[in-house]
């Protein structure tokens, strides 16, 4: 197994995606994920995915319907890289047997031990519009009111992350605290005490009150506190990502990634859905490899494969395969011609629906420099972040083009509104600056194939060998942080969150060099593009193009003989309805 700064990786996969998919999409997942633990998904007993889940994964496999401990025990204890991880076979067995569980726990390693329990989920009672936790009094009764506990349930989605705090003698509900990453990340930098920009550092609290806030966390007195997170697939633009990984540290899980099967195996290629993945299989094509080493002539007699469908499947299994990007079209980059590199951009919102652009991240590769403009005193102020960065932009840079990933599908779109409304002094100028989009260009336009198992910039980035900073944030983290202080006022971790802006930025920059390294594709087969190809030229005309769509929707397109591929960008946004501009070219010199 990997070594992951002290993290235990978690595969948690519905007994459908181990007892559809091939044996060689599932060695792939676990070549890919390289888990300390596999998790099969209950509540129901499911023995054959089971069964085949421990023939195919090295890694110990546990399904809680079948778990029972030793000398009947309540759980069964696993040691997964360090971290100690109970898997019970439900909640009725944790309270049966409450005083061995509540040993078991407080001798854990580390602080705040794992529990895996299928029976834990939340239900809403629409007629009071009161939402319970099932299992809170098995629960209550079960853990110790001293120690910090997360009890992972896949019954609840993958990113569901709430702290409950219950009666210890009841179990009902007393609060719930619904982010508990935000809080544990305020609490840390609390213990070494916060600091402002001028580097002084605010030690003031008694050691009563120090005492009071670890006890209110672990819960303590007559409550016990329990963190909930979910392991369960996610529906993402109507297609369930039931493929979760998740990183264990010692606050519970500090990292999710979810995946769509078919984004693994072959049905990662272009072209290739579920149904054209089962038709070569029968004809002895099952991998990657295997897809590569067998002639396109031989190909075409599998039903709905044409000869072009044929080369183009060829293509990008040798993209995935090899890791380096293939340029379909002679087209250049976004300003690859242009006397100056440009600027890459990247913004941190309070949400999707922003009510405050807080952070505004520029990579300069001419410098290796990068530049943050952050609100970090007063939220109820969406323009000194703003006008700050056009002062540096206009002032410093007037003759740069900036460039993003997918930014008309959020960056830019949202800049031009705030800067129209809250800087309207500057709306003409920000208009005429020249704003690019990588993501438009490779993936919409279909100038490129990437390596990535989806289009998302960090999984690119990934692929193409960039090392990121490892903050363990994304969009919906720093979002959340963000609105916990414009509502407490309780000052961030600015450092980390301004280095995962960053990261954002430098990757993009990594993934323009490996694209601008790659061989032209003169003669090369090209995909079907949203738009015509875009031109360098400072001349060009602005064009538009729709977001690309979702993952599912490739797939089904695939198996309808649609080879074209698209997938959902680096985060979860919005996309402009009307399409999107590769805009503030006409006037650049």
């Amino acid at each position: 197994m990997s070594e992951r700064a002290g993290r235990a990786r978690v595969l948690a996969l519905p007994p459908s995606a181990i007892v559809d998919h091939p044996v060689a999409t599932l060695r792939d997942v676990e070549a890919t994920v390289d888990p300390d633990g596999v998790w099969v998904l209950g509540p129901s007993r499911e023995p054959r995915a089971y069964a085949r889940a421990r023939q195919l994964f090295d890694a110990p496999v546990f399904h809680p319907p079948l778990e029972r401990g030793l000398d009947d025990d309540p759980f069964r204890r696993y040691d997964l890289e360090g971290h100690d991880v109970f898997v019970s076979s439900g909640a009725i067995a944790l309270e049966a047997d409450s005083d061995a569980v509540s040993s078991a726990i407080r001798d854990a390693d580390p602080e705040s031990p794992t529990i895996v329990c299928e029976d834990v989920a939340t239900s809403v009672r629409p007629t009071v519009l009161e939402t319970t936790l099932e299992g809170a009094a098995a629960l209550a009764t079960a853990l110790p009111a001293d120690r910090r506990a997360t009890v992972l349930t896949g019954r609840l989605p993958a990113g569901y992350d709430e702290r409950w705090y219950l009666e210890a003698d009841t179990g009902a509900v007393l609060d719930v605290e619904h982010d508990p990453v935000v809080a544990n990340e305020l609490e840390s930098t609390d213990e070494t005490g916060s600091t402002d920009e001028t580097g002084s550092t605010d030690e003031t609290g008694s050691d009563e009150e120090a005492e009071s806030d670890d006890e209110a966390e672990s819960g303590g007195g007559n409550r016990v506190a329990v963190r909930v997170q979910g392991a369960g697939p996610v529906e993402r633009y109507g297609n369930a990502e039931s493929i979760v990984a998740l990183d264990l540290g010692s606050a519970g899980v500090e990292r999710t990634e979810t995946h769509d099967p078919g984004s693994f195996g072959l049905e990662a290629v272009t072209g290739i859905g579920p149904k054209t993945a089962r038709r070569l299989g029968e004809r002895g094509v099952s991998t990657r490899e295997d897809l590569l080493e067998t002639p396109p002539s031989r190909l075409t007699d599998v039903p709905g494969i044409g000869r072009e469908r044929a080369r183009k499947m060829g293509v990008h299994a040798e993209v995935l395969e090899t890791g380096e990007p293939r340029r379909l079209t002679d087209d250049p980059l976004p300003g690859e011609n242009w006397p100056r590199p440009p600027l890459c951009l990247d913004v941190e919102t309070d949400g999707l629906s922003p009510t405050i652009i807080w952070q505004v991240g520029v990579y300069d590769s001419e410098s290796d420099s990068y530049r943050a403009f952050v609100e970090k005193e007063d939220p109820s102020d969406p323009g000194s972040v703003l006008e700050a960065f056009c002062d540096w932009l206009l002032g410093i840079h007037p003759d740069r083009a900036l460039l993003t990933w997918n930014g008309w599908g959020f960056d830019y779109r949202h800049l031009g509104a705030f800067v129209n409304r809250h800087v309207p002094f500057y709306a003409e100028e920000w208009e005429s600056i020249p704003k690019l989009d990588l993501y438009l260009w490779a993936v919409s336009d279909g100038n490129a194939l990437l390596p990535g198992r989806t289009n998302k910039l960090e999984d690119v980035a990934s692929a193409l060998g960039y090392e990121d900073a490892d903050t363990g944030l994304d969009g919906a983290r720093t979002a959340a942080a963000y609105q916990r202080f414009v509502r407490t006022g309780v000052k961030l971790d600015w450092g980390r969150h301004e280095a995962y802006c960053e990261d954002d930025c430098r990757a993009l920059w990594h993934v323009y060099e490996r694209l601008r390294g790659a061989p032209r594709a003169s003669g090369s087969v090209q995909l079907p593009s949203a738009t015509s190809s875009q031109s360098d030229s400072p001349d060009a005309k602005s064009r538009s193009t729709s977001r690309s769509d979702s993952d599912s929707a490739t797939r089904s397109a695939a198996d309808a003989g649609d080879s074209s591929r698209s997938d959902a960008s680096d985060r979860t946004r919005t996309a402009d309805p009307t399409g999107s501009e590769q805009a503030g070219l006409g006037d650049f010199e």
